[in-house]
């Protein structure tokens, strides 16, 4: 449920906090008071893109954050997407400024995308006019599929998008078969060529590496020989005015020798001298041998550049890396072998394309006899809901035709048929009603539906449009009623469905030097009652007026109690 929402510097919001109860919250107001911005408050904060006019002039940035208190299957279902709890809390903060904007969930940073996949969990929201679930026919199917939320319909609805998914494939397999002979020979001609290609270079028993470093060498072998042999001059030089390493070696020892039995220090360090001497002569060999066998070898370098230059050649044509073309060697060698035998494969594919149409059918049939059934428990239901929230002769049927083909939803093509008047006939839903029928056929849906989509709170945007009195009265117990499973926030104007809220949020405006600022406030007794009291009367109010407010109150609880 949603326990908070704090916003700042929203249009003319200024800073507000606001708290929810679990059951029945009521927001109300004068016209123009803020109500729909805590709406779209709420609504940005769960995703919706906006723009910098939303910036209020309080400050040089809108922050928008909105904590709900959550049930475990629900932690779980958001675990999965990778947030993070610390306690049953949620708490997605939005923050909006002229340079930049930022989404936190649990203070980690998230993207609109996320915040968008999850507010599906976290609220359901009703506004009059808005192209809702229940009005349009796109969704009819997955309306009475969810409906009771049956394993049967639920394994049937997979296998069926499984076997659909099948078909396409296989259709799109028989079309890359679907060849004329010359077609064929064109295919198979060019596969050949690229596969002789590939096949000049044994690619899986190369190493590009080796190969490297083997052409580095004999492109420098000259280079690599003159280094050399500067080396061995350095260690040992047949010019004997010139110092080279093993003269220098051979000084030194010279002259500590003739104190090397005078101290024994100083026979230690001559010693280490004498290994030092060893070790260059060691080095001037190993590197005298090495120079030996350094051979131009012209046809191997040849013979490694059109390696590389074949290898380049490949890459470029087939891919990346010796992988990618070994793996684009084996799909054109299996498509070779498929052309080769095209019209057993051809055959098969149409055969398993049958097979695949007579279950295609014999499941969607299945489905449909379920979705028969259940939809005559659900016309019971909605026609007594919408027959219980006044709207007397109503009636509701469930309207089944069959589809061209069948996709991955079926055979059925259904649509809602509604009447709301005695002597009309049944027409489809979405073309019909009125806005104030609509919002209570709305609520029908909602109600009936709300054990299924597990969603805990649900708002209602001045669902009591166009309707008043009893209508009114009985709408309000409707929804005091859907209150008791889910945490439901209503703005509204009606006296009879504010009074019977748990939680009364009253929202103001009022100016503060050259701003108007707006303000919400949890009203309770008599500034409860001054409220109902307006919303009965309007501007004038009188003793009479809040005497019939706190009796409207008082019935309300009433109500409540026997609830």
């Amino acid at each position: 449920m949603l326990a908070e929402l704090f916003i700042n510097n929203l249009v003319i919001i200024k800073r507000d906090h606001l708290f929810f109860d679990s059951g029945f919250n009521v927001l109300s107001g004068e016209t123009g008071s803020g109500k729909s911005l805590i709406l779209e408050a709420i609504n940005i904060v769960l995703g919706k893109r906006t723009n910098k006019d939303i910036i209020g002039k309080f400050d040089d940035k809108t922050i928008i954050e909105a904590v709900f208190n959550l049930d475990e299957d629900t932690i779980k279902k958001l675990e999965d997407k990778d947030i993070t709890f610390d306690d049953n809390k949620l708490i997605i903060t939005r923050t909006i400024s002229q340079q930049s904007s930022s989404i936190r969930i649990n203070g980690r940073v998230a993207n609109l995308s996320l915040i968008k996949e999850i507010s599906s969990l976290l609220i359901d929201i009703y506004k009059q006019g808005d192209s809702n679930i229940f009005m349009d026919k796109g969704n009819y199917l997955d309306i009475i599929d969810a409906y009771k939320k049956d394993k049967e319909t639920i394994k049937l609805k997979n296998e069926i998008n499984k076997l659909f998914n099948e078909k396409n494939n296989l259709l799109k397999k028989f079309d890359e078969f679907n060849l004329s002979q010359e077609e064929v020979s064109r295919e198979k001609e060019l596969i050949n060529y690229q596969l002789d290609d590939i096949e000049q270079i044994d690619l899986l028993n190369i190493d590009e590496e080796k190969i490297d470093q083997e052409y580095k060498k004999l492109n420098s072998i000259t280079e690599l020989r003159e280094s050399i042999e500067s080396s061995e001059e350095l260690i040992s030089s047949f010019d004997y005015d010139k110092a080279s390493i093993s003269s220098l070696l051979a000084n030194l020892s010279s002259n500590l020798s003739d104190f090397s039995e005078i101290d024994k220090s100083i026979e230690e360090v001559n010693d280490k001298i004498y290994t030092v001497i060893d070790l260059v002569n060691e080095i001037y060999s190993e590197l005298d041998n090495y120079k030996d066998k350094l051979d131009q070898n012209p046809e191997r370098l040849y013979e490694l550049e059109m390696i590389n230059q074949k290898l380049f050649d490949l890459k470029r044509k087939y891919g990346n890396e010796i992988e990618d073309i070994i793996e684009y060697y084996d799909k054109i060698s299996l498509r070779l072998k498929e052309l080769e035998k095209i019209s057993d494969l051809k055959k098969n594919i149409d055969k398993d394309i049958k097979n695949i149409n007579k279950n295609l059918e014999e499941k969607s049939l299945e489905l449909s006899k379920i979705r028969k059934e259940k939809s005559k428990n659900l016309e019971k239901e909605i026609k007594s809901e919408i027959q219980s929230l006044n709207i007397i002769n109503g009636d509701f049927k469930v309207l089944f035709k069959n589809k061209n083909k069948i996709d991955s939803n079926g055979i059925d093509d259904i649509d809602f048929l509604i009447k709301t008047n005695k002597g009309e006939d049944l027409k489809s839903l979405s073309k019909t009603a009125s806005g104030g029928e609509v919002s209570r056929i709305v609520l029908s849906f909602k109600k009936i539906f709300a054990d299924y989509d597990k969603i805990d709170t649900m708002i209602f945007d001045e669902i009591d449009q166009g309707i008043s009195g009893r209508t009114a009265q009985i709408v309000g117990e409707k929804i005091l009623d859907l209150s008791k499973e889910r945490q439901i926030l209503a703005i509204s104007h009606l006296p009879q469905i504010a009074s019977l809220s748990t939680n009364h949020i009253l929202i103001e405006k009022f100016d503060q030097k050259d701003l108007t600022i707006s303000k919400s406030t949890n009203i309770k007794e008599n500034d409860r009652v001054k409220e109902i009291a307006r919303l009965l009367a309007g501007v004038d109010i009188t003793d009479k007026t809040m005497e019939s407010a706190k009796e409207m109150i008082e019935m309300a609880e009433e109500l409540r109690k026997g609830n």
